[in-house]
């Protein structure tokens, strides 16, 4: 047994198993504890009671009771004051989520979360087997399970944390790339239209479709639009409509257009980075602890800065849409973009990662690399690792989380990809 083991085809597989089994014995086991599944299993049951999904009507309500701090903690306001604290914007998602989640909300907590687990866990699988056709992204070397075992080990921190959330980011990853890699017109644009209808950032990948000139994928993906989002209109017409028109203004509108939203310490975005650096109030709690920000600008100030910056980053990607045989790169910087440029990424977002860490493990692999570029990427993918608790315990960790570390390292990540991907020419000759 041990002799086999150290074959290092079987070995790799083995550690594969092992790996994706504890995952899997990691989000059973935390089925009872608290995690942003139980946001989505409240707000499914909302569609039962007709509460505002979303829970702004709270703060309402709140701020019509309450004209002076004081107030804000009279007995007579404390339902509404832990409403406040623990539901409002909890569920930040369309409704149709919530609506789809509608079956699970009828079952136990505890149930229902290890079935959603258990889902994501068959979606990680799903990633992988989709990951195991590596002629299909343009790479040469025989499958490797080695492969799998490094882009789980770069991307450790990442996935521990989602699937300790029991959260979405696994599902999506796999419906994006199911579509991307579809011949089929009908189901690629339907796959993706669905991923878009659960959370809005897979949006961006329609991007390829122009690009690989799939024009019936993308009338498929506007048509999957629509009839996905007919399913909770069906059910409920008015309620649908109401909290779609709350998701567009409330949630989707903040988070296009404020750098202030949730720019906690472990909001790793571009815009939670910004707003944290330089508005004062915008980590009401934690700024003060770390002397920010560096300086107090206006809002449109940073508003300004971060459209340069977003500008800065898109540029190259309108270069990269006009070399052809540039799908997969285009494919890794779009999975960073939606992360790295979204109102919110906490450190479980970035389970993206993926799929730009598989491309440039398998692109090592295919090209030679230099000493610079290998190094590179090694401090990379090691400094993910490295700024984790576990490594640095908390206190140092949570300095990384509040100067967004994970933003930089996956800026970098972005970065190098590009670097590749205009090298490319000369790479094959």
């Amino acid at each position: 047994m041990l002799k086999e083991i150290r074959n290092p085809e079987i070995g790799g597989k083995f550690l594969f198993i092992i790996l994706v089994l504890f995952f899997l014995g990691n989000g059973l086991t935390r089925t009872h504890q608290k995690s942003d599944f139980l946001d989505y299993y409240h707000a499914s049951q909302r569609w039962e009671t007709k509460e505002n999904l979303y829970k702004f009507d709270v703060a309402a309500e709140l701020s019509q009771k309450v004209t002076t701090w004081e107030e804000l903690f009279l007995p007579a306001n404390a339902s509404l004051l832990d409403a406040l604290q623990n539901q409002t914007a909890t569920y930040i998602y369309p409704p149709l989520f919530s609506f789809l989640l509608i079956p699970l909300g009828k079952l136990s907590p505890e149930i229902a979360s290890g079935i959603h687990s258990f889902i994501n866990w068959l979606a990680l699988l799903g990633i992988f087997y989709l990951l195991s056709k590596g002629e299909k992204f343009g790479f040469k070397p025989k499958f490797n399970y080695w492969v799998f075992v490094l882009v789980i080990l770069t991307n450790f921190r990442y996935l521990e944390s989602h699937i300790q959330n029991n959260q979405v980011g696994i599902l999506l990853v796999f419906l994006v790339l199911a579509s991307l890699l579809s011949k089929n017109d009908i189901v690629s644009g339907l796959t993706l239209a669905l991923a878009t209808s659960i959370k809005v950032t897979p949006a961006v990948f329609i991007v390829l479709f122009l690009y690989e000139k799939r024009i019936k994928a993308l009338l498929w993906f506007f048509l999957g639009m629509i009839l996905w989002n007919a399913l909770p209109l069906l059910y409920d017409f008015d309620y649908t409509l109401t909290m779609t028109k709350e998701w567009i203004t409330q949630v989707l509108g903040n988070a296009l257009s404020n750098p202030l939203l949730r720019s906690w310490k472990n909001n790793q975005s571009l815009p939670s980075t910004l707003a944290k650096y330089f508005i004062s109030g915008a980590d009401f709690v934690n700024q003060p602890l770390y002397r920010l920000p560096f300086a107090d600008l206006s809002l449109n100030t940073v508003k300004t800065i971060q459209l340069i910056i977003i500008l800065i980053f898109g540029a190259p990607i309108l270069l990269l849409l006009k070399r052809p045989n540039r799908k997969w790169e285009l494919a890794s910087l779009l999975f960073l973009a939606s992360c790295l440029f979204s109102g919110i990424s906490w450190i479980h977002s970035f389970v993206i990662c993926i799929f730009p860490m598989y491309f440039l493990i398998s692109h090592f692999l295919t090209y030679e690399w230099s000493k610079r570029e290998r190094n590179t990427f090694l401090v990379i993918a090691s400094l993910v690792l490295l700024t984790h608790r576990s490594v640095v315990g908390s206190v140092v960790e949570n300095v990384f989380l509040m100067f967004s570390v994970l933003f930089y390292l996956n800026a970098a990540l972005y970065i190098l990809i590009l670097y590749f991907s205009f090298k490319k020419n000369e790479i094959r000759n």
